[in-house]
């Protein structure tokens, strides 16, 4: 609106100087004669000037004066129009003022220089000599040690209760964590034995000089928090009590964690209550610039430190989140890249924090930085803790308190709303630390404009999360697994035969629905948050069209391959785990894509076949299967006996509790199918599921075999007749061979 309230006069001045030049020219007026007399063309802007001196005024201009005078106002105009947004401004301001701060404090970084000589200052009494700092170094260092000396032997004294808490060990979670708290509060009264002691012995030792008190008292505290914070890393890690360890890392892992951890606490410490002790013994003419300075030089320092201890903890770490559950996508991928993330992590929180102090004035930038690590530590901690928590809460070591496939859906269900209300903590602790008021920054062009568009897209990001989530644990709750299913380990005979039924229809299904939600989502949440960020997504969402249609025509073997899986599915051709036959390939169904699927020959061989290729498809896994055999009998056994008996073995079979409910159909005889030269061949059979006829044939072999010998009835072998050549046989072969060679031939006719 103050845009146009600028512009809307210029067409007005611009036509009322128009018509005055033309006006002029027809009456005749001389312009040029009186450019001379005119005085400064900015003075027709004059508000004092009445109507009639202006009209004077604009008719004594030349049109060059006139056409600066136009070409002025229109770049006032813009000028005024481009700086005139609010949003602009502010942001250009907070960057000049971040330039020029950190200008300055890279110049004053030399007064570093002056702190040594501030703090011997400040711990030599007055009127004492420069050889009473030694003896004040000297006392700090004996207080130090006495009160390490107290703290171990209080340790040594009370080292019975550590070793009963932490004697148990093959606990779940729940239990090991019950336990670790009592070992934590245990390990915090040596730090609080130390500190109690050290202050004793110092006010025994104190002659009233106020600076030593504020170095003494600093010190014990950095020492004491620096002491808790490597409390809280044991409590996780146990480098030292692996049975009441909540990682599954080892001896080594822990170790190298924990104490790398503790370099970053240490130097925190340290460097907190150094710059406290400094402002409240710097002079107050050079407090800001020494202070500032100590602040910057530090705030680098532990940054690098904690740089350098991402890296070096990477290896155990990225063991840490790759244990537990099978790893997904996601979780792979940032178990790798986990130390650039954090990273980038350290090198965004500097940059905010020095913009902070720097752009925006703000007092106390270096507690929120350091609270902001301690809070960086503590989540993924508690992400992490919650899983186990509530998944093995109620479980006894001995499996009793084991929970149904459902219970545990729901239980991580629950997980996943416990870890984004911990998130969501974080995020509104995080503003407390930075004391963000949100109605204050929502007040401001820049800051209105900010919120919205961060809130439109943690919303998205919230949403899509929770609709994943619960698509993400329904088709889990109502998937299968091989291992799942009647044939798949009911009897160790039937670990390698092929043709057993498959999964269920649905659950063939899902893992397709997963992926095509999966796609959906996050294709509408990065829209969504584009659009949000003020991205025009028309021309994406058109490009898209044109792409797809592109593939259509240029790739219509994939598309064929696409809409004949559609069919293949609906029609319930096939399901996963199923063993078919397509084309002369057979195989179980292993893997279903969304134009291929794949086959596992029962030798081994994987078989791709792209849906579009199956032209017929013969399924072996459907419904009941007939297995069909052939029994050899010789031919002085009585064939109506083998059939009662085969008759009698398939009843005792439906009676066997273990093999009884697997025959659909009873084994029974449908007697003699053929003879050849040795045997009747009789043909038995019997009806079962598929997958579990080959298991039953060598079960009914074994019970034929065993009634057969029971009944004294044998299996008739295949026999091949020889006749041997015996001495008569000879004579008679050499008689008709001397008849052969002793008719003389005939040749000719022989009609006569």
């Amino acid at each position: 609106m103050n845009t146009i309230a600028i512009r809307k006069p210029i067409p007005l001045i611009a036509s009322l100087i128009l018509a005055f030049v033309f006006g002029s020219s027809i009456i005749g007026t001389p312009v040029h004669a009186n450019t001379a007399e005119t005085s400064d063309p900015s003075e027709i802007f004059d508000q004092n000037l009445s109507a009639d001196e202006r009209q004077a005024l604009l008719a004594r201009l030349s049109d060059e004066q006139v056409r600066d005078i136009v070409w002025d106002l229109i770049g006032d105009s813009q000028s005024e129009s481009t700086s005139s947004d609010p949003m602009v401004m502010e942001l250009t301001t907070m960057t000049n003022q971040f330039r020029e701060g950190l200008a300055e404090r890279f110049r004053q970084v030399p007064a570093i220089a002056r702190v040594p000589g501030i703090v011997a200052t400040a711990m030599t009494p007055p009127g004492e000599s420069a050889g009473t700092l030694w003896l004040v170094m000297a006392y700090i260092v004996v207080i130090l040690l006495v009160g390490w000396l107290v703290q171990s032997l209080f340790k040594k004294a009370t080292k019975r209760i550590p070793e009963a808490l932490s004697a148990a060990s093959h606990h779940t979670f729940p239990v090991r964590l019950a336990r670790r708290f009592g070992l934590l509060i245990y390990d915090l009264f040596p730090p609080a034995v130390f500190a109690v002691s050290a202050y004793i012995v110092f006010l025994l030792a104190y002659r009233g000089h106020e600076p030593n008190r504020l170095l003494m008292m600093g010190l014990i505290a950095a020492i004491l928090v620096a002491w808790l914070l490597n409390q809280a890393v044991n409590f996780v890690f146990s480098p030292k009590r692996p049975d009441c360890r909540l990682t599954p890392l080892d001896d080594r892992d822990s170790r190298i964690v924990s104490s790398r951890i503790s370099w970053i606490f240490v130097a925190s410490s340290a460097l907190f209550f150094f710059q406290a002790y400094l402002s409240a013994v710097t002079s107050p003419f050079e407090v800001a610039i020494v202070v500032s300075s100590v602040n910057l030089v530090g705030g680098l320092t532990l940054a690098s430190i904690i740089i350098v201890v991402l890296w070096l903890v990477r290896r155990p770490v990225s063991n840490l989140l790759l244990s537990g559950n099978p790893p997904g996508l996601i979780r792979k991928t940032f178990a790798s890249l986990w130390p650039a993330i954090g990273t980038g992590l350290i090198v965004l929180l500097i940059f905010v924090g020095m913009f902070a102090a720097i752009a925006l004035k703000q007092d106390g930038v270096l507690l929120s930085v350091l609270k902001t690590l301690l809070l960086l530590f503590l989540a993924p901690l508690l992400l992490g803790a919650v899983g186990p928590l509530i998944r093995e809460w109620g479980i006894t070591d001995s499996g009793s308190g084991s929970i149904p496939r459902r219970g545990e859906a729901a239980r991580d269900g629950l997980v996943q709303t416990s870890r984004l209300i911990i998130i969501i903590a974080g995020i509104l602790l995080l503003g407390r630390m930075w004391n963000v008021d949100l109605v204050a920054v929502t007040r401001s062009q820049l800051g209105e404009q900010i919120t919205q568009s961060a809130g439109q897209i943690l919303v998205t990001v919230i949403l899509a999360y929770l609709v994943w989530t619960v698509a993400k644990r329904w088709i889990a709750s109502r998937e299968e697994t091989p291992a799942q299913s009647e044939d798949a380990e009911g009897h160790p005979e039937t670990g390698g035969d092929p043709g057993g039924q498959g999964l269920s229809r649905i659950a063939t299904i899902l893992p397709l629905l997963r992926g095509f939600l999966m796609v959906t989502i996050v294709t509408v949440t990065a829209m969504v948050i584009l659009s949000s960020l003020g991205v025009n997504i028309g021309p994406l969402i058109a490009a898209a069209s044109v792409l797809g249609l592109a593939i259509g025509f240029g790739a219509q073997s994939l598309v064929a391959d696409i809409i004949s899986g559609i069919f293949f599915l609906v029609d319930d051709a096939f399901r996963k785990g199923e063993y078919i036959d397509v084309g002369g390939n057979t195989g179980t169904v292993e893997q279903i894509s969304v134009r291929s699927m794949q086959l596992r020959h029962h030798n081994g061989p994987l078989h791709t076949i792209p849906y579009s290729q199956i032209n017929t498809l013969t399924n072996f896994s459907r419904d009941w299967v007939i297995m069909k055999f052939e029994l050899r009998i010789p031919f002085e056994e009585d064939v109506e006996k083998v059939r009662k008996l085969v008759k009698k073995v398939g009843q005792r079979l439906l009676e066997d509790p273990e093999h009884g409910p697997e025959f659909l159909e009873p084994l029974k005889s449908q007697g003699v199918n053929r003879m050849d030269d040795s045997a009747f061949v009789v043909r038995c059979k019997f009806s079962t599921a598929p997958g579990k006829q080959f298991a039953l044939r060598r079960v009914v072999y074994a019970k034929i075999q065993t009634a057969f010998a029971d009944a004294g009835i044998k299996f008739a072998p295949k026999r091949v007749i020889v006749e041997a050549v015996t001495p008569e046989l000879a004579a008679a072969g050499a008689a008709a061979q001397q008849i052969t060679t002793e008719t003389p031939p005939t040749s000719g006719d022989d009609r006569g």
